[in-house]
């Protein structure tokens, strides 16, 4: 199952219509780590989220740190939030947590959920504690050790994050491979591969 993954769109409302645009063409599912808009406002949020479900396929999402904590109730109805609740697309199970607290009790809850059913690919805003994705300039981890913890005793296929703009990049937790796909307001993506060998390819827009 091909699927487009895209984090910290930041308000970018055009940037949302592009990559609705390029998911229609031969994606199964698009996955939004996070950062929908920037300190708001919750009705823009909404606008983005309808633009890229006018893709035709599944838009899963989380909040990030720079949306507000309303966001989630403007967003109802509208794609699928992945807060603390499992989603099935394609034979394929996600689970997601966004902002920036509570994380582990929010992945905790919505694991719970999965009743025995393997996770496939964990969304989160914040990146895994001490690895290649979550490293600002000067070398400094800033991640969430919470999900690595998770990352470590639950092992998902693949964990999908970003919140680190200059950390844009592939890593690996044991057996669970880790994208941090970069600004998607700077054009950034990944394409991610699920079934058999999971995969990712980094890749930015043209013009």
């Amino acid at each position: 199952m091909r699927t487009l993954a895209i984090s910290d769109l930041h308000g970018r409302l055009e940037r949302a219509a592009q990559f609705s645009k390029l998911a229609s063409a031969d994606f199964h599912c698009l996955v939004l780590c996070g950062d929908i808009t920037h300190l708001g406002p919750t009705d823009l949020g909404r606008k983005i989220v309808e633009t890229l479900t006018k893709s035709g396929i599944p838009v899963l999402y989380v909040a990030g740190n720079m949306d507000p904590p309303t966001i989630l109730e403007a967003l109802q109805g509208v794609g699928v939030n992945l807060h603390g609740e499992p989603a099935t697309v394609g034979g394929f199970t996600f689970l997601g947590a966004g902002f920036e607290y509570a994380i582990g009790e929010n992945l905790k809850r919505g694991f719970g959920k999965l009743e025995g059913r393997k996770l496939d690919v964990l969304v989160t805003h914040a990146p895994p504690y001490g690895t290649e994705v979550d490293t600002i300039w000067g070398g400094r981890h800033i991640g969430s050790p919470e999900v690595r913890s998770f990352i470590q005793e639950h092992r998902p296929s693949i964990a999908l994050c970003g919140h680190v703009h200059e950390a844009r990049g592939l890593d690996r937790l044991g057996e669970t491979l880790i994208c941090n796909p970069g600004p998607a307001a700077q054009g950034f993506y990944a394409e991610i591969q699920l079934g058999g060998r999971v995969e990712a390819e980094l890749l930015r827009l043209k013009g």
